[in-house]
């Protein structure tokens, strides 16, 4: 049920811990039996002193309504940890059905999301995630990912079961290009280096084999970099403009308004150039029901989108060019879509250049608002600031909140209140919530599993310990109940799930 709930329904996530710990309550073992076999697992202890740190910042926290949340939020740091490595290992059949079950959960809500897409029935791509945060989902495409390239190279199995491993394979990699996730897509990118990095020293024995491993590893990222200079170059490129004949006036004979001191470029023009409001109000407002001066349907202000799509498809702001915009153009613009290519070209592509145009407002109009990236930045600033006021001990469980806002007001931030959150980086939060003692302590629980014994070392631990380190930079990964989960159920599934706490089932499945 947990398995197939971590992308399916919270709520279902809530009730398969609910009766987890009522199946770890009265059956099996005796309660004190399985105490003492948890007391005894050094792993277990070190991974629930993750929630007991929580339960120490009450000592000094003043916000106890928001503590008391963030301690039911992180209930499976301690309900996993303790339960699995309390009671009898699952064993390799029962592994693979609960890992079976995980897929093929994962491929369902792959398969809801994907016919959203279809059905244009969305404002921002993201938004095809109908369960969980897309972030969160990524992580979980790119662990499925991990998990059948495992059974795929490791398994003797027939003709037709590669084959329907191989499309599955293709299918998460389609998906998780759609979503556009930075983040999901870094992800990926270390669980492929991983990948190689395993067999080239565990698996591979021939030497030609491990030659051309060594040479993937060292193609992929240089390929990948100049696919990535490829694409980012024409949208960095200033456009030369000849600032002593540019046209004044409209094909109407209206004037034209130029911005000289903010450039913000979309697809490598400027937007400030040919800019005529009455114009576009006039045009726009006969081909649409929605307000020039309002919003778009996802809250975006429209007249900044729309001049955006013009400029992305090389059209002026005036009457000519919202006349040339086809019907598909002025839904995206209601949507708010900012540049044609996000809806034409969705992927990698699209999300860098909505990631620079968000940065160019930032660094020429220290405007942060709405901006993945920019307002990061932001958040990190203020993260870093309350690190230097409280840099041993933090603030504390329950006022992270508080101080975040407090911070970004003596910091005088530009960030509009609707966007002033935490961190987005998981170190930086915990260093924020329990200082430089609680850091210490957070990279010793995610470390030390895999340090402390080659047991832990299997490539399934691997590449989910890959996803979740990366994870944790550009978001708060265990904040939320859908990244708490995911982080303290597979940890503990593939630490103590065999008979020998071997994270990897290779070893006992062979």
């Amino acid at each position: 049920m947990m398995a197939a709930s971590l992308t399916l329904s919270p709520f279902m996530m809530s009730v398969s811990q609910i009766l987890l710990v009522i199946a770890w309550l009265f059956t099996g073992d005796p309660i004190p039996v399985k105490f003492k076999r948890f007391l005894h697992n050094k792993t277990a202890i070190v991974l629930v002193s993750l929630y007991l740190l929580h339960i120490i910042g009450l000592a000094y926290t003043s916000d106890f309504a928001y503590a008391f949340k963030d301690l039911k939020v992180k209930l499976p740091l301690l309900v996993f940890p303790l339960v699995l490595s309390s009671v009898k290992p699952l064993g390799k059949k029962l592994l693979d059905l609960v890992l079976l079950f995980y897929v093929a959960a994962v491929f369902v809500a792959t398969c809801i999301s994907f016919g959203t897409y279809l059905r244009h029935n969305y404002q921002d791509v993201r938004e095809i995630s109908r369960f969980i945060s897309h972030i969160r989902f990524c992580l979980n495409i790119v662990l499925v990912i991990g998990i059948l390239l495992y059974y795929l190279f490791t398994r003797r199995q027939p003709w037709w079961e590669r084959l329907v491993q191989v499309a599955l394979l293709a299918w998460f990699c389609c998906q998780l290009f759609i979503f556009e996730s930075l983040s999901g897509y870094a992800a990926f990118g270390g669980m492929v280096a991983v990948s190689l990095l395993y067999m080239l020293f565990t698996k591979v024995k021939r030497t030609g084999w491990r030659v051309a491993c060594l040479c993937l590893f060292i193609a992929i990222p240089l390929l990948a970099g100049f696919g990535l200079y490829r694409m980012v170059a024409p949208m960095l490129r200033q456009p030369e403009v000849d600032w002593e004949h540019i046209e004044q006036k409209t094909a109407l004979g209206n004037d034209y308004w130029h911005d000289t001191v903010c450039f913000p470029m979309e697809n490598g023009r400027y937007v400030g150039l040919y800019f005529c409001r009455p114009e576009m109000r006039e045009a726009w407002n006969r081909r649409s029901g929605l307000d020039y001066d309002g919003q778009t349907l996802n809250g975006e202000n429209l007249e900044a989108t729309l001049a955006r799509y013009l400029t992305s498809k090389d059209l002026r702001k005036d009457a000519e060019g919202v006349a040339a915009l086809t019907d598909e153009d002025i839904r995206n613009v209601e949507q708010g879509v900012a540049n044609y290519v996000n809806w034409s070209h969705p992927g990698l592509y699209s999300r860098l250049a909505e990631t620079l145009f968000e940065y160019q407002m930032y660094r020429n109009a220290n405007n942060p608002n709405g901006g993945s990236l920019s307002q990061r930045i932001e958040y990190s600033k203020a993260s870093l600031y309350l690190i230097g006021k409280h840099p041993l001990f933090g603030v504390g469980t329950g006022d992270i909140p508080k101080a975040y806002q407090q911070a970004y007001d003596e910091l005088q931030s530009p960030l509009e209140p609707q966007y002033r959150h935490k961190a987005h980086n998981q170190y930086l939060s915990i260093t924020v919530g329990f200082g430089l003692v609680g850091l210490a302590l957070f990279l010793i629980v995610l470390l030390w599993p895999y340090l402390s014994s080659s047991d832990h070392r299997g490539y399934l631990y691997t590449v989910f310990l890959t996803i979740l380190l990366i994870s944790m930079f550009p978001e708060d990964t265990i904040e939320s109940q859908a990244g708490v989960s995911f982080y303290a159920y597979f940890n503990s599934l593939f630490i103590f799930a065999n008979e020998k706490g071997d994270s990897d089932p290779e070893n006992s499945v062979r």
